[in-house]
C-alpha cells in the first residue's frame, strides 16, 4: 500500500473500533472466500509449477507445457480461474537451493495464485471440525469453502503485531492497517526478503521411515483395505477429537458465560464423546465431505499401507498434503503419475465424494484448461 491507502485505512480503522481484530480476519477470509469460489480452482504440485517455469523461461519442458501455461494466464486474467497454493508448496520452494529458479517459480505463482493459498493444515483441519460443529447445532455458517483461503504473508498461520507502548485502542487499529497491509505483499517480496536465511529442514523423511517400520509390523493382520481405512480414520479422528472439545468449550462460554471451565475429567468424557460423534459422522458421506482434509490422508495412507510392497519417502508426504488440499477444495489436481493412479484406485473411490478432476498429463490438463474457459 502507498503511504495516502495507509493513512486511509489508519482512519477507517479508528472509526470502526467495535471491530475486533478476529472479526475483521475473519472478513477479510470471507470476501476473500467469495472471489475465490467465484473461479475455477486449479492446484498445481510442485512437478507442474517447474515445467510452467521452464515453459516461461525457454528451458526445455514437457510437450504442452508452453500451451498449458497460455491456458492458465488466459483464464487467469479473464477471472475464469484461479491456481491457488497451500503450505506445502510454500515449503517444497523454500527446499529449492538456486535463488534465481525459487525466486522465477514464486513470480509465476504470483501470477497465476493472485496471492491466494489455502490456509495451512492444521488450521483447515481446525476450521473444519469447528465448522461441522456449529453447522450441526443449529448455528448459522458461511459456506466451509468460504472460510479456508488466506493470502501468502499468512500461508504458515496467522500472528498479529504486539505494540504495547500504545492505548489499547490504537494498537488493535494498529493490528487491522498490519493486516491490510501484509493482505497485498507478494509471495516474490517474502521469498526475496528471506533469501537464504531460513534453512530447511523438514521432519518428513524420519516420518516416512517410521510409518514404513509400522507398516511392515502391522502388515501381517490386514485382511481388507475397508479394515486398513477404518484403522487410519480411526487414529485421525483421536486427534481431531480434543479439537471439537475446544470448539464445544467455547460455544458453552459463548452461551452460558466465561467461568465455565470444565474439569479434567469432564473434559475428557467430551472429548470421547466428540470422538463417537466424529467416527460416525465419516461413515455418511456429508460428514466424510465437512472433515475433508482428515478424509484425504486417512484413504491414501491407507492405501499405502494396503500395498505392501511399496514404500513411503519423504517426497510422497508432501504429495499426500497436496492432494488433501486439492481434492477437498479445488477443480482439477495437476499431479504427477504416481500419485494420479493411486488417486484413480477403484477401492479408494475418490470420485465418490470429491469431484476434483486429477490429471497428471501436461498436454491433457491444457485441453481441459482451454476447454474451461472457452
Amino acid at each position: 500500500m502507498t503511504s495516502p491507502q495507509i493513512a486511509d485505512r489508519f482512519a477507517f480503522h479508528r472509526s470502526t473500533p467495535q471491530i475486533t481484530i478476529d472479526e475483521y480476519e475473519r472478513r477479510r477470509v470471507v470476501e476473500l472466500g467469495e472471489w475465490v469460489m467465484a473461479r475455477d480452482r486449479i492446484y498445481l504440485d510442485k512437478c507442474f509449477w517447474i515445467h510452467l517455469r521452464a515453459a516461461r523461461t525457454a528451458v526445455p519442458s514437457p510437450p504442452g507445457a508452453s500451451d498449458l501455461l497460455d491456458a492458465l494466464v488466459a483464464g487467469v486474467s479473464t477471472g475464469r480461474l484461479v491456481c491457488p497454493i497451500s503450505d506445502m508448496l510454500f515449503l517444497e520452494l523454500m527446499k529449492q537451493s538456486d535463488p534465481a529458479t525459487r525466486g522465477a517459480t514464486a513470480e509465476l505463482i504470483d501470477e497465476l495464485s493472485s496471492g491466494v493459498t489455502l490456509s495451512s493444515e492444521p488450521t483447515r483441519v481446525a476450521t473444519e471440525v469447528a465448522h461441522f460443529l456449529h453447522a450441526n447445532t443449529g448455528h448459522s455458517v458461511h459456506p466451509l469453502e468460504h472460510l479456508v483461503w488466506t493470502k501468502v504473508p499468512y500461508i504458515l498461520g496467522v500472528q498479529h503485531p504486539v505494540a504495547t507502548a500504545f492505548p489499547e485502542e490504537e494498537q488493535l487499529v494498529i493490528q487491522k492497517v498490519f493486516l491490510d497491509h501484509f493482505w497485498e505483499i507478494s509471495l516474490s517480496t517474502i521469498i526475496g526478503t528471506i533469501g537464504n536465511a531460513w534453512p530447511f529442514s523438514s521432519s518428513f523423511v524420519d516420518i516416512a521411515d517410521r510409518l514404513n517400520r509400522d507398516n511392515a509390523a502391522h502388515a501381517p493382520v490386514m485382511k481388507s483395505f475397508s479394515q486398513v481405512y477404518r484403522d487410519e480414520i480411526n487414529g485421525v479422528l483421536e486427534l481431531a477429537a480434543p479439537i471439537a472439545t475446544d470448539v464445544l468449550q467455547e460455544m458453552a462460554k459463548k452461551a452460558l458465560g466465561s467461568g465455565i471451565q470444565p474439569s479434567a475429567d469432564e473434559r475428557e468424557g467430551v472429548t470421547r464423546e466428540c470422538l463417537g460423534f466424529l467416527r460416525a459422522a465419516v461413515r455418511k458421506p456429508a460428514g466424510r465431505r465437512a472433515l475433508r482434509t482428515l478424509q484425504v490422508g486417512a484413504l491414501l495412507h491407507a492405501a499405502l499401507r494396503w500395498n505392501r510392497t511399496q514404500k513411503l519417502n519423504a517426497n510422497d508426504i508432501f504429495d499426500f498434503h497436496h492432494a488433501g488440499a486439492a481434492l477437498g477444495y479445488c477443480d482439477a489436481f495437476l499431479t504427477d503419475g504416481p500419485m494420479h493412479a493411486l488417486l484413480m484406485q477403484r477401492h479408494l473411490g475418490i470420485e465418490r465424494d470429491f469431484p476434483c478432476r486429477v490429471m497428471s498429463s501436461v498436454e491433457d490438463a491444457a485441453a481441459w484448461v482451454w476447454h474451461r474457459i472457452a
